[in-house]
Parts: C-alpha cells; sequence; structure tokens
C-alpha cells in the first residue's frame, strides 16, 4: 500500500491545432441564400400552376382540382401563397446580391490602388 500513498495527480495537456477563425461578417449564408431563392422560385410556380389549375376548374375549363374542400379549394389562396413565395424569393436574391457586393468590395481593399479606385465616369454628349 506504499505505492498508492505516494501517488500524486498526472496532469495531461492535449493541445488541439488552430481551426478556422470565426468571423462576424454580414452575409455568410450568400450561397444558400441563392440556393434557397432558386427553390422558391420553383415553389412559387408549382402554386400559380395549382391556382390556375383551380381557377380553370371553376370556370369549367379543365377537370376535377386535387383539392374540394376547404381552405386549399380556393383559387386565391394558391395564387397568393405563390406571390408570398416569388417575394420571399426576391429577398433572397437581394440579400446574396448585397452580400456578393459587399464581398467583392472587400477583397479590392487589399487590391493595388488603381484596381481599387472606380474608373472615370465616361460622358457621352449628343452630336448637336
Amino acid at each position: 500500500m506504499e505505492c498508492r500513498d505516494k501517488a500524486g495527480f498526472m496532469v495531461v495537456r492535449i493541445r488541439f491545432g488552430r481551426g478556422p477563425t470565426v468571423s462576424r461578417r454580414k452575409g455568410k449564408n450568400a450561397r444558400i441564400a441563392a440556393l434557397a431563392a432558386s427553390l422558391l422560385t420553383m415553389v412559387s410556380v408549382s402554386f400559380a400552376s395549382l391556382g390556375v389549375w383551380r381557377l380553370g376548374e371553376d370556370l369549367g375549363w379543365t377537370g376535377d382540382f386535387v383539392v374540394e374542400t376547404g381552405l386549399l379549394s380556393h383559387w386565391l389562396v394558391w395564387l397568393g401563397l405563390a406571390a408570398a413565395a416569388q417575394y420571399g424569393s426576391w429577398c433572397l436574391q437581394q440579400y446574396a446580391a448585397a452580400s456578393r457586393q459587399r464581398d467583392a468590395a472587400a477583397a479590392l481593399v487589399g487590391a493595388p490602388a488603381e484596381l481599387a479606385e472606380d474608373p472615370a465616369p465616361v460622358r457621352a454628349t449628343a452630336g448637336v
């Protein structure tokens, strides 16, 4: 039992490599926003086609609609959903475009001075 009495604590140090730095810049999700905008556009087209199908059934131009009763049996609901999905897609596209512009401007900060400056404005005059 003498060994147990003399035993102390052992300190083990584990060293991990440096991981990616966490940045607080805006617009980190621009690529995901662009992807979601594309998918929402397809969803919007699907909603619009269902709305036109329901409207066509109400006018007697098409066959039976999938939903006969309830909230989703009205063509205005489908077209409203299509408009809302398209508006969401537009908002996501604006977010992604603003983020890409911000990234491009940040990339020019480290560029040579002649590339970072805006080109001189071009003036066109009419031959009057």
